[in-house]
């Protein structure tokens, strides 16, 4: 005959431990356990990966930006050609079309006066970015010399605009700023 105590003890087991002798249930927690925690590798992944990505775009704007500069303030007028052809194929949008414009009084000035200008980048940062284009502050500095024999140290501070096309950053403006 059955007792309140045997009876105590079965409800016990059922109250207690309602999954017991239930394996589909555990099974079935088990795989959804599983499949929130791969979803949340998943999307940590890509975030690390879509950071990586947005990193690997600022750096490539700067070293545009630094290359444009340094074409731009490190010319000689022994080697004013490929210096001017270096330059050119670093510029897109107006600051090409400004540059093609000046171009013959930029020559003749440096050619006219033996023109040399070593420059360097001291410092580059990005201000801004937006899709594929950004912004690009730079302190430069160069030490310029010309026929006359006058050497002087020059520093410059620039706003660079900078634009991705067909995958290579260019620069697309130069502001110098005060």
């Amino acid at each position: 005959m059955a007792t309140v105590a045997d009876a105590d003890e079965s409800l016990r087991g059922e109250v207690l431990d309602p999954v017991r002798g239930k394996p589909g249930v555990l099974t079935a927690l088990a795989w959804i356990a599983l499949a929130a925690l791969s979803v949340v590798v998943v999307f940590g992944c890509l975030a690390v990966r879509s950071d990586r990505a947005r990193e690997s775009q600022r750096q490539e704007f700067v070293a545009g930006a630094v290359a444009g500069t340094l074409a731009l303030i490190d010319v000689h007028s022994a080697t004013l050609d490929v210096d001017l052809a270096t330059l050119k194929s670093l510029t897109t949008g107006t600051f090409a079309d400004e540059l093609k414009s000046g171009e013959s009084a930029f020559v003749a000035s440096i050619r006219d006066f033996a023109v040399d200008s070593d420059g360097r980048v001291d410092t580059a940062a990005l201000a801004s970015e937006s899709g594929t284009s950004g912004v690009v502050l730079i302190a430069a500095s160069a030490q310029v010399g010309n026929s006359a024999g006058e050497s002087s140290a020059r520093t410059y501070r620039l706003r660079i605009g900078v634009e991705e096309v067909d995958g290579r950053v260019l620069m697309s403006s130069v502001e110098f700023v005060p």
